[in-house]
């Protein structure tokens, strides 16, 4: 991740003494989905939402950082049996609200003038800023123990992948978004039939204007 980092640093620095600098404003609909270690478990993809802005550097190869405030909630059900406890129909709801930071590498494959289409690729951060969690058993809401956020980790990583068009001053983009990191950290303690790694998968469109 790292050596990502590194080149798409080293691509800011060799694009920006000749290449086009653009900035923009966006927001955009997202569908979350976590996918996780446990053998038997039934996911369903939440919707969201996220809003910032983007810089673009360069023309035809370009690096495109953005900067936005999105909202990721997914949610999934499972059987919980350790031996001495059993826990059927659990259901959880995680939101977590982060500020995502992509690093994007992209290409135009057909660039006019008033008329693009790229295809972009690239790492993100996401900067967890809050953690909401909605736990049900066997259709009863209980209370979320209070040391359960803190098995949610604040940095997670990603990777981007996806097309734009821009169109005038209007930019379209669609991204599928691969959880790199677990965002689940096992507490000490824990057993083997508890939830092991969790990840975070984003499907999103967004909507853009180019200010400059």
């Amino acid at each position: 991740m790292k050596k990502i980092i590194v080149l798409s640093l080293f691509f800011v620095f060799a694009t920006i003494s000749f290449g086009q600098i653009g900035l923009g404003i966006k927001a955009g609909v997202n569908m979350n989905s976590l996918s996780t270690d446990l053998s038997d478990y039934e996911k369903a993809a939440k919707t969201g939402f996220q809003a910032g802005a983007f810089l673009r550097i360069g023309d035809k190869w370009h690096l495109q950082p953005e900067a936005y405030f999105t909202a990721k909630t997914g949610e999934f059900s499972y059987d919980f049996d350790a031996g001495s406890t059993t826990l059927t129909n659990v259901n959880q709801e995680i939101t977590l609200n982060s500020i995502d930071v992509p690093v994007l590498i992209g290409y135009k494959l057909i660039d006019p003038p008033t008329l693009n289409v790229r295809l972009q690729a690239g790492p993100v951060a996401s900067i967890v800023t809050s953690k909401k969690f909605d736990i049900m058993v066997d259709k009863q809401t209980v209370d979320t123990p209070d040391d359960y956020p803190d098995n949610f980790k604040d940095l997670n990583w990603g990777l981007q992948v996806g097309a734009g068009v821009d169109f005038l001053m209007l930019t379209v983009d669609v991204r599928y978004e691969i959880g790199l990191s677990n965002i689940y950290e096992k507490p000490e303690g824990a057993t083997d039939s508890d939830l092991g790694s969790l990840k975070n998968n984003v499907f999103f469109v967004s909507l853009g204007w180019k200010i400059l």
